[in-house]
């Protein structure tokens, strides 16, 4: 039996650049100032304007998406210190579309610090789980279990090998 398990990368967009790196910056800039400009009062008070922006971008960078691995019975989204099993129930279909977050509301999760995932709901899609970094690469998975949308780096690959996966029966 051929292996099904193939990795794939997650590159950052454009839009996620954008987000992401001015939001670290303002966070760590305005609280830094605020903790070094004496506008803290107590010691406490500068060690909270120090300690906050890091724990916000040590918990979102925790959870930004490092790449996607296909396997026999999903595909693991690696994080920075795991990775994130989405199981794929019966595959039904598997579609590139770069325009498969466009008019998706974020109703739980992150929405571009790092990445953007979590639940989304669009009028096209309906309710559904995204794992994505670079819009361009969208790749929309259509499962029993629901909709999930994921970004890997070579979008078409991915694509056919779990087309291949839903023609062979696996």
């Amino acid at each position: 039996m051929v292996s099904m398990e193939s990795d794939f990368n997650a590159p950052w967009g454009t839009l996620l650049k954008v987000i992401s790196f001015p939001v670290a910056a303002l966070l760590l800039g305005l609280f830094g100032w605020m903790a070094l400009s004496g506008g803290a009062a107590t010691p406490l008070q500068t060690f909270l304007y120090m300690f906050i922006p890091l724990a916000i971008i040590s918990g979102c960078l925790l959870f930004m998406i490092r790449g996607y691995k296909v396997t026999e019975d999903g595909v693991l989204v690696r994080r920075l210190l795991w990775s994130t099993h989405v199981g794929l129930g019966v595959l039904k279909r598997v579609e590139h579309d770069p325009r498969a977050m466009t008019g998706a509301i974020r109703t739980w999760g992150n929405g571009g610090f790092f990445s953007f995932s979590g639940r989304f709901r669009s009028a096209r899609l309906g309710s559904f789980r995204a794992f994505v970094t670079d819009y361009r690469n969208c790749v929309i998975l259509q499962t029993s279990s629901g909709t999930i949308v994921v970004s890997p780096e070579n979008p078409l690959l991915f694509v056919e090998l779990l087309r291949n996966r839903i023609w062979s029966g696996i």
